[in-house]
């Protein structure tokens, strides 16, 4: 693990069990609670970014691009993409990062989500992971449950996996494109600031990994795993978020041992942490005020 300080961010690259190397970054004070922050399906860490800027800088954060996203390597063939390659991304990182002991918040938003939830079985994770947020994302069902394309009945079912796997959906980056990723993705007020930000971070990620982790999606079935999480778990959703309905934010709900509230956020859509970052960073706080305990009194 080579760590390289630039300017507030400390640098790092993560090994994963496969031997992919992952980009992680580390803000704030090495001694603070800590925060580990996965990212959506077609973006980067930068997604984060409005959440980080809200958050109290006396927090730790982690941040790490996913494997064939951002600066992280690109899996080399089909066997590189799976729910498991993700569980184990995760867990690389927070053993990388999340001293042996302690314990930290790991959110995840869309596919960092999923992540989170594919790694809910697993040891490390059960051990690091003091509380969860779960924001805009799902675990079975993506496909059948998405009202992003508007057809009738199995048709929109089968407008979304095609949606999902494609390798260029939105097409060369211009105003049309950046109207139809709002329409996808975000809530009818999203600024035009902000929509533009999401168009640079989604053309930004290469169509191969965009479309097969698109079908790693189409096919998703995480209950199981879900099932796992035993820590203290909040799940935000946006009430017109097209990609994840609010239908999974309560079937995560009813999964889950230890919920501790749904959030049902009016008027926004997929993006949580670009719509919502003061929500989501408030949220945050608290589980680190709540469940990190410990940490705190370091």
């Amino acid at each position: 693990m080579a760590i390289r300080h630039v300017g507030r961010a400390r640098e790092l690259q993560v090994r994963s069990a496969d031997g992919t190397l992952l980009h992680a970054e580390v803000r704030g004070p090495e001694d603070g609670p800590t925060l580990v922050l996965a990212h959506c399906w077609a973006t980067s860490l930068a997604s984060w970014g409005p959440v980080v800027r809200e958050l109290d800088p006396n927090l730790r954060v982690v941040l790490y691009d996913q494997r064939g996203h951002g600066r992280s390597q690109t899996p080399l063939t089909r066997a590189g993409y799976s729910t498991d390659k993700l569980a184990d991304d995760l867990c690389a990182v927070l053993e990388a990062t999340v001293p042996e002991g302690r314990r930290a918040v790991v959110a995840g938003h869309s596919m960092g989500g999923m992540t989170i939830m594919a790694a809910g079985d697993r040891r490390v994770f059960r051990d690091r992971a003091g509380a969860v947020l779960l924001t805009n994302t799902g675990c079975t069902q993506l496909p059948k449950r998405s009202t992003a394309i508007p057809l009738p009945g199995p048709l929109g079912a089968l407008g979304a996996r095609a949606f999902l796997q494609a390798p260029l959906p939105l097409g060369p980056a211009n105003a049309v494109s950046a109207r139809a990723l709002k329409f996808l993705v975000m809530g009818k007020e999203a600024d035009p600031r902000t929509v533009r930000l999401c168009a640079r971070l989604v053309h930004a990620c290469g169509g191969v990994p965009r479309g097969r982790w698109g079908g790693v999606m189409s096919g998703l079935e995480l209950d199981d795993t879900a099932r796992r999480i035993s820590a203290p778990t909040v799940v935000v959703v946006g009430t017109q978020d097209k990609l994840t309905p609010p239908w999974h934010a309560h079937h995560i709900a009813g999964l889950l041992p230890n919920c501790e509230e749904v959030r049902e956020v009016p008027g926004t859509g997929h993006m949580g942490p670009l719509e919502n970052p003061r929500l989501l960073s408030d949220l945050l706080e608290k589980l680190a005020v709540d469940h990190l305990r410990a940490e705190l009194a370091a």
